[in-house]
């Protein structure tokens, strides 16, 4: 069976942490990155799906040619597809792998 690739990335340390071990119950290859990554980067690991960290610079996600899911664990405004649960963030990763 083919395992999903998931990077998750972030500049919290423990957010990025917290949201991998919620990913590796999904039985996916997860792959954190403790900063913000160049596309050459990204591309280096081919993941099916980024999820984002909040905060991330303005516009980053714009560049991205992969599908993600941003992650905040505070509710913010105007900002799709955002995950604020892991429930939230389950659905998501569902819909894109």
């Amino acid at each position: 069976m083919k395992r999903h690739k998931i990077m998750v990335i972030g500049s919290n340390v423990t957010t990025v942490q917290r949201v991998s071990s919620h990913c590796l119950k999904q039985n996916a290859e997860v792959f954190p990155y403790y900063c913000i990554p160049t596309l050459e980067e990204i591309a280096l690991f081919a993941p099916h799906v980024l999820v984002l960290c909040l905060p991330i610079p303005e516009k980053f996600q714009h560049q991205l040619l992969q599908p993600y899911i941003l992650w905040s664990e505070k509710l913010i405004n105007d900002i799709s597809p955002l995950a604020t649960t892991f429930t939230e963030l389950s659905t998501c990763l569902h819909k894109f792998l």
